[in-house]
């Protein structure tokens, strides 16, 4: 009995120093040379100017000239306003939803406020939902084909939406615009790569730059990125300033009864994390250390790395006075504020650029 206790220990002890060996020993992209560098508009941090708790924020749903306005944890009729200023209160409004959709979304949905308007956009319905802040009396719905959708931006016109949409026949995630008014549909021709993965290798962050009406996509498993205008035409293909040009990501399919389901094949590495875009530029969070920082700073300060979203052209970059291990969920730039929605908080910054 004794002998096999001992013989069970070590073969667990054998097991986990062979699982150490591999960690360890395995390639990753910060240990060596990346084969870019980064301009750094200035040496220190930027200024954190107020944070408030993200316990239960789900996104950064917009923002006017004096308020930030928040979605709720698994409440998709209620919104946080504050002015993210130093010692700034927060408040709370409820959009007037049916409850029948209210329901049907509480789980699945993003949220995005424009002047007197609130759109809910219920991903896994899938349908949006357009109505007053106070006001239900013009509440409007579009409903949308199969297949639900994972992200997706109100036009500047108000009426319509472009979202990235899994397509049933492609099994891949394409881009469509849609509109209230008619519940007309244009699909994309040519603008995505296609893997019938559900999108997985191909995921990204979807940007919209109100100031231009451009539409920018960057992967988060290679250095692309493109953009493209509200009819769905892509306008140009750019890269991000490191070098991982082919996607790092693998994806294996799983047959679960009538579904094919889609899981990650091992692990991913990210070279670009979330982005946004605001008056002709596109801020990125950076995933990979540059050969010119030291260990040091890359580990104790998130990266976000500038471009030119007419030009793709590389502007710089900046670090920001939150850990690097901190999970990023959303950036958004309002004015001269950057904010990030991380994990624990949300951290307004003052941009040194305005």
């Amino acid at each position: 009995m004794r002998k096999s206790i001992y013989t069970l220990l070590s073969l667990l002890i054998a097991a986990f120093l062979i699982i150490v060996i591999l960690v360890w020993t395995a390639p990753s992209p910060n240990k060596q040379p990346n084969g870019f560098n980064r301009h750094y508009l200035q040496s220190s941090p930027l200024t954190t100017i107020t944070t408030i708790p993200a316990d239960n924020i789900l996104d950064i749903a917009g923002a006017d000239d004096s308020l930030f306005y928040f979605s709720v944890l698994r409440q998709p009729a209620m919104i946080i306003t504050t002015s993210l200023k130093p010692g700034a209160v927060t408040d709370t409004f409820y959009i007037p939803l049916r409850p029948s959709f209210r329901d049907a979304v509480s789980e699945y949905f993003f949220t995005q406020v424009s002047n007197n308007n609130c759109f809910v956009f219920g991903y896994n319905i899938p349908a949006i939902c357009r109505t007053g802040r106070k006001d239900s009396s013009t509440q409007l719905f579009t409903t949308l084909p199969a297949g639900g959708f994972s992200q997706g931006y109100l036009l500047r016109d108000e009426k319509h939406f472009v979202l990235r949409k899994l397509h049933i026949q492609e099994k891949d995630q394409l881009f469509v615009r849609t509109d209230f008014e008619s519940d007309s549909l244009l699909m994309e021709n040519g603008l995505s790569e296609l893997h019938r993965d559900g999108g997985m290798s191909t995921d990204g962050t979807l940007t919209y730059d109100r100031s231009t009406g451009l539409f920018t996509y960057i992967h988060f498993y290679s250095n692309r990125f493109f953009t493209f205008d509200s009819t769905l035409q892509r306008l140009s293909s750019y890269h991000t300033i490191d070098t991982f040009a082919v996607s790092r990501f693998a994806a294996a399919g799983i047959q679960d009864k009538d579904k094919q389901v889609y899981t990650n094949a091992g692990p991913d590495q990210m070279i670009n994390g979330f982005s946004c875009a605001d008056k002709g530029i596109l801020y990125v969070q950076g995933k990979l250390k540059a050969d010119n920082e030291t260990n040091e700073m890359f580990a104790e300060h998130c990266v976000i790395d500038l471009y030119a979203i007419s030009s793709g052209k590389y502007l710089g970059s900046f670090y920001l006075d939150i850990p690097a291990r901190t999970k990023v969920n959303q950036l958004f730039v309002q004015g001269n504020k950057l904010v990030v929605h991380c994990a624990d908080k949300i951290y307004a910054i003052q941009l040194a650029h305005s």
